[in-house]
């Protein structure tokens, strides 16, 4: 019966999804982008973001193996559809294709599209039993990859001299990545990478070899009783992302349901340039018991920090997260200050229902005090920090629930709590509430925030999703939230609130269009007069139109308009920017070129909007002023295993003599960007 179902499916599937011929041709990255994301701006770190997500393209889930928190942090598939899933399989046994997935109830064509880039089923005939080493260097599993990048103008930094301020390395920005991995059984990783203005040294003392960032690790996964072991650099996400959250959680977004929960993944390797957001250490996971995980992690690392000496006392007054070490005073905050932080997880989880408690504790090696300001006065202080938390989901039925709530220690709490529900087959509905008090104190959270950090806030979020069909959908959300004390640039307790909606036709798989608004009124404080501050409230508008289709097999096009306008302080200024995308292949040879116009008032008003790059690489710019941005990105693959890229990218402003700020200013109003980049897969 099961083989007759499969051929059928076979038959009727087939010929209408996406090609798997690689990860790169089955998905539409920027596509997924709009999908996943809907408003991009700089409160979400998306690079580290799209780093796991690539990460998961290039090694996908095996159907017979993945979790339903693996699946659930694809954010594709509803709860329900999850449900689904894991019923089938445990009722029908092992899958034997992919393609089987379109006889599970609530998987129509249009979804199993999208999640096909990201899952596989392994071949039981071709598997054979080899030992882990074998594994980890056999064919088909690993890559390495060697970019290059340069801004043809010198910035301000490299035309300083001997200038203290001046950038002690060269324009040139370097990076490598070696790493073999297979979903659910192993992976092993080193990257690389020196920023523009960085140089290339060998220092054990100051933690230097080669380039000024690297990072390694291993992990073996699936060992009978052992679950989940890594060492070297990793991320931490459990329960809600409150205590412990990597870098798969999204907030608010065009995909407004699904990514309201977070997901439950545990210990996953970090292979990101991002130089502030990982653990450094080992991670283990056991299951001792059938219903019973116990996960434990120790990370010893330093952090760059600025280090002050007052009174004999050394104290650390902030923490730096750019990752830049080019000057003279970045070289001295570098690797500043130890930080050690360990904890434990135990986790139960049986039918519907898991639940489990958190500890964790992180130690600086030098007491922090940060400078006194009107809006930290709050803030951490000290040298220890000791969180313990619970958490709890539940599911019956169409009807999820998840919750997570934390004790900082002698401090303040904090709390998120949410459901997921289907009222009809063709709605989905999530309600978040979350309270962060203002001592409540985390340093590696991504839980459900309106802030950067889950402290002082406290909201309601509803968001929503209805399907007529397979061609119209809308979306959209509502967030309310009130800060009840000072905060950056808010120096008065506020409220403010955030709506989205988007409207979506895709009346066949070559095109696409989208509608979509969104409104957010926050305060800020007004420009000081006095020695008084005053709050106004700013209210930001954005409308972008979208619309993406193909011309015969070979050619896409895709025609973009975003603006926005900003009220505040009486007056009002807006931006606006018009986009327009061409890709082509032709055979081995693929071409993505951009044309863009846009005219911004102010910083306020610049436009995102995301670009095609090199694989791994990730850019998303902020268009700003009166210009032109335009970029050519061709791939070639020049047999099965070597592709190369090369990517030139030009902005012009039509006013103004400088672009950038600080000691990346460039003096002109052009700036060229050049990238190469190689990848051997073995």
């Amino acid at each position: 019966m099961k083989a007759l179902l499969l051929y059928i499916s076979l038959g009727l599937l087939a010929p209408r999804v996406f090609a798997q011929e690689t990860a790169e041709q089955a998905i539409d990255l920027q596509r997924f982008s709009d999908d996943l994301l809907g408003f991009q701006d700089v409160d979400t770190n998306y690079e580290d973001l799209y780093e796991n997500l690539v990460q998961i393209l290039s090694s996908p889930y095996d159907l017979n193996k993945v979790s339903e928190e693996e699946l659930r942090s694809l954010h594709i598939l509803t709860d329900l559809q999850i449900a689904n899933f894991i019923t089938y399989r445990s009722e029908q046994g092992t899958l034997l294709d992919v393609y089987e997935l379109q006889v599970i109830p609530e998987f129509d064509l249009t979804l199993i599209s999208r999640l096909l880039p990201f899952v596989k089923v392994n071949d039981p005939s071709k598997r054979v039993s080899r030992s882990l080493i074998q594994r980890m260097f056999s064919m088909d599993r690993g890559y390495i990859i060697s970019r290059y990048e340069r801004t043809l103008e010198s910035s301000k930094g490299f035309r300083q001299g001997g200038d203290s301020s001046a950038f002690s390395g060269s324009p040139d920005k370097l990076y490598f990545r070696l790493r073999s991995a297979e979903a659910g059984d192993y992976s092993i990783g080193l990257t690389g990478e020196k920023d523009a203005g960085e140089k290339i040294a060998f220092n054990p003392r100051a933690n230097q070899w080669g380039f000024d960032f690297t990072s390694f690790h291993v992990q073996v996964r699936n060992k009978g009783k052992l679950k989940n072991i890594i060492a070297g650099d990793f991320q931490a996400q459990f329960a809600q992302g409150l205590t412990l959250g990597g870098a798969f959680g999204l907030g608010k977004g065009g995909e407004s349901v699904s990514t309201a929960r977070k997901s439950h993944l545990g210990f996953l390797p970090y292979t990101s340039i991002n130089e502030s957001a990982y653990l450094r250490g080992v991670g283990i996971t056991l299951q001792p018991f059938e219903h019973f995980t116990i996960s434990a992690f120790y990370s010893g690392s330093r952090r760059d920090a600025s280090v002050v000496n007052a009174t004999d006392t050394l104290t650390v007054t902030s923490f730096q997260s750019t990752g830049f070490h080019r000057t003279r005073g970045e070289l001295e905050n570098r690797k500043k200050v130890a930080e050690e932080n360990y904890g434990l997880v135990v986790h139960f989880a049986k039918n519907n229902l898991d639940a489990g408690v958190i500890i964790n504790v992180v130690n600086f090696g030098i007491p922090v005090k940060r400078a006194s300001t009107l809006y930290n006065q709050t803030a951490f202080a000290g040298s220890q920090n000791l969180n313990t938390g619970i958490f709890l989901n539940y599911r019956v039925q169409n009807v999820s629930i998840f919750s997570e709530a934390v004790q900082s220690l002698s401090a303040g709490r904090g709390m998120v709590a949410g459901l997921l529900v289907s009222p009809h087959r063709n709605f989905d509905l999530a309600i978040v509430y979350r309270n962060y008090m203002r001592n409540f104190y985390t340093f590696y959270s991504n839980a459900f925030s309106e802030n950067t950090q889950p402290q002082n806030e406290r909201g309601v979020y509803w968001g929503w999703k209805y399907r007529w069909n397979r061609q119209y959908n809308l979306t959209g959300y509502m967030d309310m939230f009130t800060f009840p004390w000072l905060g950056f640039r808010r120096y008065a307790p506020s409220q403010g609130y955030e709506w989205l909606m988007r409207g979506s036709y895709n009346p066949t798989k070559k095109i696409s269009i989208f509608v979509q608004v969104r409104e957010e009124l926050k305060s800020r404080n007004l420009p000081v007069v006095t020695t008084v501050y005053g709050l106004d409230e700013g209210v930001k508008r954005n409308v972008t139109v979208n619309c993406d289709y193909g011309v015969g097999e070979k050619i896409r096009l895709k025609s973009r308009a975003q603006y926005n306008s900003y009220f505040f302080n009486k007056s009002t200024t807006e931006g606006i920017a018009l986009v327009q995308d061409l890709s082509f292949s032709l055979g081995p040879l693929q071409f993505t070129g951009r044309h863009a116009l846009f005219d911004t008032d102010h910083h306020d008003n610049r436009q995102y909007v995301y670009e095609n790059d090199a694989w791994l690489a990730y850019s998303l710019p902020a268009y700003s002023g009166v210009g032109v941005r335009n970029y050519v990105l061709i791939e070639y693959k020049v047999h099965k295993q070597l592709t190369i890229w090369v990517r030139y990218a030009r902005t012009q402003l039509l006013k103004g003599a400088e672009i950038g700020s600080g000691q990346d200013l460039i003096e002109g109003n052009t700036k060229n960007d050049i990238k190469f980049q190689a990848r051997f897969e073995f």
